[in-house]
């Protein structure tokens, strides 16, 4: 193994393989950055070179690009509440609302710097578990991912302020819009209303810039000032506090990216899974969090980006390990390996244990750099918070087609937007809470198909199961520990009181 994690660092140190990182990188901070347009449209693209590069030098160019986008989509997030990609959705929910308060360059800062200590935390969590991925994951069945995927659906409660009601209802909301398309199991059409368009479902990238974005556009528009609500605090100096701000609470940041990390391993679950559990595990066990999270809360980014960060090492173990790629993302990943000869298995645990290592270093490395990079430019991206309205409303607008039209090139696809952002411009009116619709949307298909399996495989006994029963305590605790939390500060304010 030491053999083989020095090969692999040289291989990528090698002057080609790292000048093809770096070019890996800037094609993922600058086109991962534009909403809908993802790692995945920038691999493809970049795909067709593998075959003209031996392997070390094809991973660097193809595995930077998806090791970074996440550092990337934030950027959009948090300055025009325009999520960049799936993993950061919830980073809007607080870094937003700092953006609008004049510590844009605060929030950006804090970004950067969790993803890189998540990204570092996932690729040391993949090196330890590498003499131990086969118990891990063969430890899991469809029972026990159902009830994970349950556990996010707890989360909905947390995710909706003061009105936990609400949450519920826009989140079964979410999780009935999900039912959309073609039945996983029987492929009868639901609620299609014989459109060929709305038989994969509904869109994700479009319904999440719609909901989003284009009611914080609107807002805006009708404003007609800048986003930030203040004149900007001293950039460097914010910029600083975003970096001390990561280290302060690192424990938070730890437990995110092992979160991150763990989602990362269950196949089909992803980024848009794990920053909401993240988010949610943050507002429930950080002090003040529930009067704070929302509004501003610095933690809110730091958990959020270190989960979706981290959970890239998580999201390597089945796919290097059992060639099971975790999402349609790692799926071309899986293909540029082959592509160089290089085929994920057995052969990565055994004779290519270099390259596995060479791709841990990668997640590392890339990581730091990419954070390095976006720090150094932290102050120019918090000064667009200053810019007119009249500027930015057109090219906030442009992006937000362009991102609807390119996550699948259908007209129909500015149409779901428009539709949905006119839902969300509503529902940001009457204050009801946005996120847990998304979040019914990303968790219904896979509660759905993991149900389903587990009633065929094991019938209603599933829910004996050792594993099954274990989730189903945490999510218990989850769920009655911030009630409990609540309670017992309502009980100590009267007792002052008194």
């Amino acid at each position: 193994m030491l053999s083989a994690a020095i090969d692999g660092l040289f291989g990528i140190l090698h002057w080609k393989a790292f000048g093809l990182m770096i070019v890996g990188i800037i094609v993922s901070s600058t086109l991962v950055a534009m909403p809908g347009i993802g790692s995945k449209t920038a691999i493809a693209l970049l795909l067709p070179f593998a075959f003209v590069l031996n392997k070390y030098e094809a991973i660097a160019l193809i595995v930077s690009i998806w090791a970074v986008s996440n550092t990337a989509n934030s950027i959009t997030a948090i300055l025009f509440s325009v999520p960049g990609g799936g993993g950061s959705q919830a980073t809007i929910m607080d870094g937003y609302p700092m953006a609008r308060k004049g510590e844009a360059a605060r929030a950006l800062a804090a970004a950067f710097t969790s993803s890189a200590v998540g990204g570092v935390i996932g690729a040391l969590m993949l090196f330890a578990a590498i003499p131990v991925l086969r118990p891990l994951v063969l430890l899991l069945g469809p029972p026990e991912f159902f009830m994970l995927v349950m556990l996010g659906v707890a989360m909905v409660g947390t995710l909706s302020g003061s009105s936990p009601l609400k949450g519920i209802i826009v989140g079964a909301f979410g999780l009935l819009i999900s039912m959309i398309g073609v039945h996983l199991i029987t492929a009868v059409p639901r609620f299609t209303f014989d459109s060929i368009y709305l038989m994969e479902g509904v869109p994700l990238v479009p319904l999440t810039i719609g909901l989003f974005a284009i009611p914080e556009l609107i807002y805006l528009a009708t404003r007609g000032s800048t986003i930030a609500n203040v004149e900007l605090t001293n950039l460097r100096a914010g910029t600083m506090q975003g970096i001390r701000d990561t280290f302060t609470h690192w424990w938070l940041v730890v437990r995110s990216s092992i979160l991150g990390v763990w989602i990362g391993i269950i196949p089909g679950l992803g980024s848009s899974v794990a920053d909401w559990l993240a988010y949610g595990h943050a507002k429930q066990t950080c002090k003040g969090a529930k009067e704070t999270f929302g509004t501003g809360d610095v933690r809110g980014v730091i958990a959020v980006d270190a989960a979706t960060n981290a959970k890239e090492g998580g999201a390597m173990i089945p796919t290097l390990a059992f060639g099971i790629p975790g999402s349609s993302t790692l799926a071309l990943i899986f293909g540029g390996l082959i592509i160089v000869g290089v085929t994920p298995g057995r052969e990565m645990l055994t004779t290519q244990l270099d390259v596995t290592f060479s791709i841990i270093w990668l997640l590392i490395i890339a990581s730091i750099l990419t954070s390095v990079l976006c720090l150094l430019f932290t102050k120019q991206l918090a000064m667009v918070t200053r810019i007119s309205p009249q500027i930015l409303f057109p090219v906030i607008l442009a992006m937000a087609v362009m991102g609807s039209f390119a996550s699948s090139n259908q007209f129909d696809d500015i149409f779901v937007m428009l539709a949905f952002g006119t839902l969300g411009y509503f529902m940001r009116a009457a204050g009801w809470p946005r996120p847990p619709l998304l979040l019914g949307l990303v968790l219904g298909p896979l509660a759905e198909r993991h149900m389903w399996t587990s009633v065929q495989i094991h019938g209603a006994g599933f829910l004996l199961r050792p594993g099954v029963l274990i989730i189903l305590a945490i999510l218990l605790i989850s769920v009655a520990y911030p009630i409990w939390r609540d309670r017992r500060a309502k009980a100590r304010l009267a007792l002052k009181g008194a």
